[in-house]
């Protein structure tokens, strides 16, 4: 649920950056992980990092946004999934 209300929100809005810290404190725990794989937040952070590149996105989504990114894809589940998905993988 909180990952939809996060991709409903506006880029920068105070929802989604309390969003995102949420979510990054919780994908410390490997067991969350699988979830967030499954809710594709990979390509949605992925999204919101390149549109930073063209629009003013707030440092606060994007420190958040990284570090989750960074969490999930070091997660052993994260690691084995991009193995069998080699399209994912070039893509992140």
């Amino acid at each position: 649920m909180l990952m939809q209300i996060l991709k409903e929100q506006e880029n920068g809005s105070v929802i989604q950056r309390f969003c995102l810290a949420l979510l990054q404190k919780c994908s410390v725990k490997d067991t969350v992980i699988p979830t967030m794989m499954e809710h594709d937040m990979v390509n949605w952070l992925m999204t919101l990092i390149k549109k930073s590149l063209n629009e003013k996105i707030h440092h606060f989504s994007l420190d958040f946004g990284s570090a989750l990114l960074a969490n999930i894809i070091h997660a052993p589940s994260t690691l084995v999934a991009l193995a069998n998905d080699h399209k994912q993988a070039q893509y992140v």
